[in-house]
């Protein structure tokens, strides 16, 4: 039956009273939150007794958690160094043959020289704080220069994460004088790089020629130069003696050499590379 609009009025009046009637709160004073935490703890207490809940050690959880946390934290440190180490093996493009397992230490002229190549990677941290140090290699066409420092480099980035460029000389110069690298911006990046990087290989400097051109020689000594400032070690390996390199690249940049006080590895005897074979016709 349809409501007159008196019974429609009083519906909505009632309606009204009702939502403006407070609603009960929840006793939160201390005394009733005591009385559900006791509560709650009484469970627990059942809970346990009857066997439903297990017993917890809070030390040796907390120490099965940190052992856990120690582990994590390891491997992501294992697999950071492994990500910073395969981008440091590719900007020193070494050649992967290049280690000391590969050289013979039973060879009477190597074996002194390999313990001098571990006791500057040991002392590498060292060298960085006294300015740098410099090792000058030189000997015979595949007496095993460019394996030694490469062993050496391979070592600084494997046990210490250093950053290395090996480069040839005759690379250098044409990336920078040849126009090999085409861009100024590169160029000027290439250097920077040759300046700042923790170990600068050279190989075979001023090869063949008993006079390096000026403008070569000039930039050798600058960097250097830039590289003792910066407390940066170098390598240097040659076919010549330090006499006849002395005359191959002139008084300004054998002077920069000079300035690391180098430690001279001469690799003498007949050639260390494997036989090739006869070619001979």
């Amino acid at each position: 039956m349809k409501k007159t609009p008196e019974e429609i009025a009083a519906d909505l009046n009632d309606i009204a009273r009702r939502r403006r009637r407070p609603k009960p709160q929840k006793d939160i004073s201390p005394t009733a939150a005591g009385g559900d935490v006791k509560g709650l703890l009484g469970r627990l207490q059942r809970l346990r007794a009857g066997g439903n809940l297990p017993e917890y050690d809070y030390l040796d959880l907390k120490r099965q958690y940190e052992q856990q946390a120690n582990i994590e934290v390891r491997q992501a440190q294992k697999e950071a160094q492994q990500k910073r180490t395969e981008r440091l093996l590719a900007q020193a493009d070494l050649n992967p043959e290049w280690v000391f397992d590969n050289m013979d230490r039973d060879d009477p002229v190597l074996s002194h020289h390999i313990d001098t190549a571990h006791h500057f990677i040991n002392a590498f941290d060292h060298w960085e704080e006294k300015g740098g140090a410099a090792i000058l290699i030189y000997g015979d066409f595949g007496t095993g220069k460019s394996t030694l420092a490469g062993a050496i480099a391979h070592d600084l980035i494997y046990q210490h994460q250093k950053s290395v460029i090996f480069q040839q000389w005759a690379s250098v110069v044409d990336r920078l004088f040849f126009g090999v690298i085409e861009d100024q911006e590169s160029r000027n990046q290439y250097r920077r790089a040759l300046e700042e990087v923790d170990l600068l290989v050279l190989d075979e400097v001023a090869a063949n020629r008993t006079r390096l051109a000026e403008s070569q020689s000039s930039f050798l000594g600058h960097l250097l130069r830039r590289r003792r400032n910066l407390a940066k070690s170098v390598i240097i390996i040659t076919n010549h003696d330090p006499q006849a390199l002395h005359r191959a690249l002139g008084d300004f940049c054998f002077e920069a050499i000079k300035a690391f006080h180098p430690v001279d590895i001469a690799l003498n005897g007949p050639s260390r590379r494997p036989d090739i074979g006869d070619y001979r016709s």
